[in-house]
């Protein structure tokens, strides 16, 4: 290096990312930049020889390059030792450094690669000669927390004697960013010291900076975007990871198979199965991770907006290097989640073609392989197309295709040990069973290999790759995909059957119940005794027994059960919907020989035989529950004592929701004592602190209240010095602002008349027309907050969803209480089809008793069919084709999926 002059910025690395990002955006802010090529000199020289000049070529829309000259103080090497030792002089005259810029490709993150070493060595000295000196590091290598990776890699090179005055230094005086690049990037024709880029992405270049240290002026670079929220970067990563890496993998090896060398002559199938890819596996898998559904379209059709340049794209067997690694990393990483948690989703066949493409680019036709320090080189061959033009070329160094013979060259990792595997595998078979290609994912992939439906997808991939590799055309078998991945049903009949197999298959969000995990012994309802014993079944005895409701709440639950199986299941035929659901949920569970019997001791005793946490799993399963949603009340100490013993339960089958009726009703008999545990006081503030307290303990996926069909929406003007203020006050300027602020919906269930018969206690809580303006008001009121609703009235029902169709901040779940009969269900489920198509959760179990989640929801699934049948069917009389993709898609969407897109969405 021969200067120090102003010199602002020094990048160890010099690659086309941080060519065509990092560096011009330094230079937008008048930044004196030096680049350091930590391997070789080829780009020092060339630099050097332009006069300490680079250029960066940008393919515009319309095919016009623009070039841009980006000027430097100086470029230097680290790749003699002549010329580092030259740099580490010149550290004490680096007086107004600033920025450190890293772009050493993935595989030079990590704690032995000398370019760590290089940078722990740089950082050690500049720590020596400018301790109050602050530098941000900023990495342009697309990695998960790169910059947390540098820093440990940092670390791990520092002497030992000096690791302790170093670390102090690193946590005052140095911020490791995390950083995303997102440019697609190759290089000028003839000149790969050129970046040949894309027009600049809005997201070219996005930096978390947590402890906001980067200057204002950050914000007005092009391209880049600064994250100060924690979490957001790992969405930014997660969608390039999940949407162009994804993609990307998931379309070059079918091109370059069939002679396509470049991205820009993508045929329009390609793209039609991208789109079948993106909405079958990668958009659902994105949105699990609680990414809004407006969020992840966007960025695709963004991204899909960049793939169709005319004039500009990637060399497809460029983009193919390392196809194990980046199918596991970009692929299977995004898809794995969604595998793991939720039961309905089943990995696309144009997940399982976006797989044997991969496996049949990886499939040498030579049985030999060459040794090279950088891997092993295999070759293919392509498939017997008509070529283009006689093109052969070097897409990497050491590495050719060839367009006219059709043969290419290629590396995966280091040893290539699937290629090696897949090469064996085809000198022993002509075809590739389904059992080889699960061997060759669990290579590929490991956790996932014992689920059944990677077995099944296994099968998948065996088929489409058999075929590939028996020379059929890629795109020939991938037009056979997507054909038949969107061919309509023939028929009325296959509708029908369509829709049943859908929808009994589909497993549920009960988004509302009263139910509590094993571990939450005293609550957790369940068993032959808490079924009968159900406040249905109880109000249902009393309408024809003599016994009084006082008698009766002295007696034992068995006895009080025993009553009831007699009365209502033997001396009468158990036709109410309670009461069928008691026989429903017994035959569900085996016990039909036992039912017929009306052996009650039996079937007592067979519940008594249940281990309580491998119970719930059979429920669960019997009932295709992917989880249920608690309702916990933080007010009643004998639920509060498990949350506040921190009680371990299964958290992925029982999600918690807080109920607030207390602090919508203004029930201070409950929220003084609740509030005196925690020594606050009975204002507005204190109880904010409450709430937000039992937030942190429960981590809620919602508040929820019962609104009594006598509550009034009133104005209560702040007081915050008010002593145990009004319900209203409260809801006003506690809960709706947390609501909007935590954005955490709030879930409303109206029109319970509590106590209509007090001396029944639970079971004397009734049903009274409400006023629907309430939640219109709300919603208008508070545009920001999402409100989960549903009414206890049928009256009430149609004025309600016909709301719901007006506000994006409303969603309608679930035929409550009252309203969850057959009949009742039927005409509300068609009326709100009608009304909001899929746009709504059609239902919930509102159980308390565990084993209750078999009967609502089976007895349900028959009457969602009777629904959905008859609406296909007049779309298809009247031409619309209907696709069983699209009837599941709809089901999930109905049974849970509708539910999280809403509590996903932005408002």
């Amino acid at each position: 290096m021969t200067t120090t002059h102003d010199v602002h910025a020094l990048c160890f690395g010099a690659g086309r990312f941080l060519r065509a990002v990092l560096v011009p955006a330094f230079r937008h802010l008048d930044l004196g930049v030096v680049v350091v090529q930590t391997r070789g000199d080829d780009f020092v020289k060339q630099c050097k020889q332009d006069g300490c000049t680079y250029e960066v070529d940008t393919v515009q829309r319309d095919g016009v390059v623009s070039t841009e000259t980006i000027e430097l103080v100086d470029v230097t090497t680290l790749g003699s030792p002549a010329h580092r030792d030259a740099l580490f002089a010149r550290i004490p005259q680096l007086s107004k450094l600033k920025y450190i810029g890293v772009g050493v490709t993935e595989s030079g993150i990590h704690e032995k690669s000398q370019a760590m070493k290089d940078l722990a060595k740089f950082l050690v000295s500049f720590s020596n000669a400018h301790p109050a000196k602050h530098l941000s590091i900023i990495n342009t290598d697309n990695l998960r927390a790169n910059g947390d990776m540098i820093k440990k890699c940092v670390l791990a090179n520092v002497p030992a004697d000096y690791a302790a005055p170093f670390a102090t230094y690193i946590k005052s005086q140095l911020t490791f960013h995390n950083s995303m690049v997102d440019r697609i990037t190759a290089a000028r024709l003839h000149n790969n010291f050129v970046p040949y880029a894309e027009p600049l992405p809005t997201k070219a270049l996005v930096i978390e900076d947590l402890q906001k240290v980067l200057p204002a002026q950050w914000v007005s670079i092009p391209g880049v975007v600064i994250r100060t929220e924690p979490g957001a970067l790992d969405k930014d990563h997660s969608l390039k990871l999940g949407i162009a890496n994804a993609t990307h993998t998931a379309m070059v090896y079918c091109l370059a198979l069939s002679k396509i060398a470049n991205t820009t002559a993508t045929p329009l199938l390609v793209m039609n199965y991208l789109d079948g890819l993106y909405q079958r596996d990668l958009a659902p898998a994105l949105l699990s991770q609680g990414i809004p559904q407006d969020l992840i379209d966007s960025v695709y059709a963004d991204w899909s907006h960049r793939l169709r340049h005319q004039f500009f794209g990637m060399d497809t067997f460029f983009v193919a290097q390392n196809a194990t690694a980046k199918y596991r990393i970009r692929l299977l990483s995004t898809v794995a989640p969604l595998i793991e948690t939720n039961p309905n989703y089943t990995p696309s066949a144009y997940l399982a073609f976006a797989t044997a493409s991969l496996l049949r680019f990886l499939t040498p036709s030579e049985d030999s392989f060459e040794v090279t320090p950088r891997g092993n080189v295999f070759v293919g061959h392509m498939d017997e197309v008509p070529s283009p033009e006689p093109l052969e070329w070097t897409y990497v160094s050491g590495l050719t295709a060839n367009l006219q013979t059709g043969r290419y060259q290629f590396r995966d990792g280091d040893d290539g040990q699937i290629p090696q595997f897949l090469v064996k595998m085809t000198e022993t078979s002509k075809n590739a069973s389904p059992e080889i290609i699960h061997q060759v994912l669990a290579l590929i992939g490991g956790d996932l290999v014992n689920d059944s439906r990677w077995i099944n997808f296994a099968l998948d991939v065996a088929v489409l790759y058999n075929r590939l590799h028996q020379h059929t055309p890629a795109l020939e078998v991938l037009a056979e995909v997507v054909n038949q991945s969107t061919i309509p049903l023939a028929d009325q009949a296959a509708i029908a059957k369509c829709v049943e197999k859908a929808v009994a298959d589909t497993w549920v969000i009960d988004v509302h119940t009263h139910l509590f995990p094993p571990t939450h012994s005293s609550l957790m309802l369940w068993g032959i005794d808490a079924l009968l014993t159900y406040h249905y079944l109880v109000a249902e005895y009393f309408t024809t027994s003599s016994v009084s409701p006082e008698d009766f709440f002295t007696w034992k639950i068995q006895a009080q059960a025993d009553a009831i199986w007699k009365h209502l299941f033997v001396q009468r035929s158990p036709i109410s919907e309670a009461c069928q659901g008691v026989i429903t949920t017994l035959n569900a569970l085996g016990l039909k020989e036992l039912v017929a019997r009306r052996d009650l001791p039996a079937i007592r005793a067979w519940f008594v035989a249940q281990d309580p946490s491998k119970y719930v799993d059979l429920v669960f399963s019997i009932a295709k529950i992917r989880y249920v949603v608690m309702t916990n009340i933080p007010f009643e100490p004998e639920e509060a004592k498990y949350w506040l013993e921190q009680t371990p339960y299964n958290a992925h089958q029982f999600k918690t929701a807080l109920r607030v009726d207390q602090v919508l009703l203004g029930d201070w008999k409950s929220l003084g004592p609740a509030l005196d545990l925690r020594n606050l006081p009975y204002t507005l503030a204190g109880v904010k602190a409450y709430l937000l307290a039992w937030i942190d303990i429960f981590q809620p996926v919602y508040f929820m209240a019962s609104v009594p069909a006598s509550f009034e929406l009133v104005d209560a003007p702040l007081d915050v010095k008010a002593v145990q203020p009004s319900g209203a006050m409260m809801f006003q300027h506690v809960l709706l602002p947390l609501a909007a602020s935590l954005k955490l919906p709030l879930a409303l269930k109206f029109g319970a008349l509590r106590q209509m018969n007090p001396r029944l206690r639970l079971a004397g809580d009734g049903v009274a027309v409400t006023d629907v303006s309430i939640l219109t008001r709300l919603a208008t009121q508070n545009p920001k907050v999402k409100f989960l609703a549903t009414f206890l009235s049928r009256v009430n029902q149609h004025e309600v969803t016909v709301v719901a169709t007006k506000f994006q901040n409303v969603h309608l779940y679930g035929c409550w209480w009252y309203c969850n009969n057959p009949s009742i269900i039927q005409e509300l489920t068609r009326m709100r089809l009608e009304l909001l198509g899929t746009a709504f959760t059609s239902q919930h179990s509102d159980a308390r008793v565990l084993d209750q989640l078999i009967y609502k929801w089976r007895h349900f699934r028959t009457l969602l069919v009777e629904a959905l049948v008859p609406l296909y069917s007049q779309l298809h009389r009247n031409g619309w084709a209907v696709s069983a993709t699209d009837i599941s898609r709809d089901v999930e969407r109905l049974l849970g999926h509708s539910y999280e897109e809403f509590l996903a969405k932005t408002l």
